[in-house]
């Protein structure tokens, strides 16, 4: 059993630590997040958990929304991305300064666009961002393994047309 939770480990954690990172925006707290999301695996044993990739994604995304809950308000969490993305941009010099606010206001309406979406949308879109197999969306979303890529396209589809809206109010790309 702890060889099979090891290759676990070593197979769902970058994974589990790009669901976690995209969420919080913190490579930090993404990481600690992972930890404890097998922590709860190992207590629970894997002979318990049916599915333990779609359990950990699920376990994940509880842990990151309670971690968003109890951080504070929004403007605590995007004064903290402001001042991460004032270090990275003394850090990459290299880069034209518009070139980084365009990078910037594009990853803000992303988040943006997501947040317009149904919960659903938002997470399957993550998961297949994060490297999730379909059927390992189909196991973490209890969607049918067959309906996986239309659910992923009209979610696509969706995420396209909040983020053309945003872009086009805010007169970014376009």
């Amino acid at each position: 059993m702890e060889q099979r939770f090891q290759q676990l480990y070593r197979e769902m954690a970058p994974k589990l630590g790009r669901q976690a990172n995209f969420l919080l925006g913190d490579p930090a707290a993404a990481e600690d997040l992972v930890q404890e999301a097998f922590l709860r695996l190992h207590r629970t044993g894997l002979d318990g958990v049916e599915h333990p990739a779609a359990w950990l994604s699920k376990v994940i995304n509880n842990l990151c929304y309670s971690h968003l809950r109890s951080e504070g308000s929004r403007r605590q969490r995007e004064e903290k991305v402001f001042l991460q993305s004032s270090a990275e941009l003394s850090a990459t010099a290299a880069l034209s300064a518009e070139q980084i606010v365009l990078e910037r206001e594009e990853a803000r309406l992303t988040r943006l666009a997501l947040d317009r979406l149904q919960c659903r949308d938002r997470l399957v879109l993550l998961l297949k961002f994060s490297g999730f197999s379909y059927d390992e969306i189909a196991a973490a979303t209890e969607i049918g393994r067959s309906s996986v890529g239309t659910v992923l396209l009209r979610a696509r589809e969706r995420f396209r047309k909040a983020f053309e809206q945003l872009a086009t109010s805010h007169s970014i790309g376009g």
